[in-house]
């Protein structure tokens, strides 16, 4: 079994596109998909439908939430222009994703962790000063009742790999649209990078295998772009990498 395995693209079709590119030439049987894919002041309608063309299993984000489910009193501006871009057969799909799915009995897919699309799974945030990597007691505690050889994650836009004491493993491949790193990590701090980032995920010989990558795309496009919508933060990360 060899799958793909994508998360947090936030309407980044240029960054998708150039995933994509990257996914076709390693022979993957399905491409995963585990949300927040339209939230962002990027190219929203656009990347809807290059989504609507995949073959992939996909879940529920929190912004996926907020977007098609979330307070109506409680949307920004941001929130709206999606919305009103995406409004008809995307905002529909969004509707009906479940919140965590399981593949081929042997991943499990959760945004945040498998009790929450707004927990932090792999990461801890700490009150002023940023993230802190997980505890194996931490995310030992989010695992859901079934076993499964693989947990997915998304959410922190954080690439990891935790393999825990009884050989299961819990990754994060990253985000696709806004990569993200761990100032508090000198391991995250050594690689940031505004590349698009994504596993690659295989069974091999009885062994998992999680193969986290990174791609290159015109990041700078995707930066004014967002400049374009008055979001200069997010500008500024699309430009450089965003440090968390």
């Amino acid at each position: 079994m060899r799958v793909a395995v994508i998360s947090d693209v936030h309407a980044n079709v240029l960054a998708l596109e150039a995933v994509l590119a990257d996914i076709a030439r390693h022979d993957v049987e399905k491409i995963l998909n585990l949300g927040d894919h339209l939230a962002g002041p990027l190219w929203p309608k656009k990347t809807a439908a290059v989504m609507a063309e995949l073959d992939m299993v996909a879940i529920r984000g929190n912004t996926d939430r907020y977007l098609a489910e979330g307070d109506a009193d409680l949307r920004d501006e941001e929130d709206l222009k999606v919305i009103d871009a995406i409004d008809g057969e995307p905002m529909g799909w969004l509707r009906q994703l479940p919140e965590t799915a399981v593949y081929g009995d042997a991943i499990f897919m959760s945004h945040g962790s498998p009790r929450s699309d707004e927990t932090y799974w792999l990461d801890r945030k700490v009150k002023k000063q940023g993230f802190r990597r997980s505890t194996v007691e931490e995310i030992e505690a989010e695992l859901p009742r079934a076993d499964y050889p693989l947990y997915c994650c998304g959410h922190t836009h954080i690439a990891r790999v935790v393999t825990l004491p009884d050989g299961r493993i819990v990754f994060n491949p990253g985000s696709v649209g806004r990569p993200s790193f761990n100032m508090n990590d000198p391991e995250s701090v050594a690689r940031v990078s505004p590349a698009a980032a994504y596993a690659i995920v295989e069974l091999s010989a009885g062994k998992w295998h999680v193969n986290l990558r990174q791609i290159a795309y015109d990041n700078m496009a995707a930066s004014a772009m967002a400049q374009s919508w008055g979001m200069s933060e997010w500008a500024r990360d699309l430009a450089e990498g965003r440090t968390r």
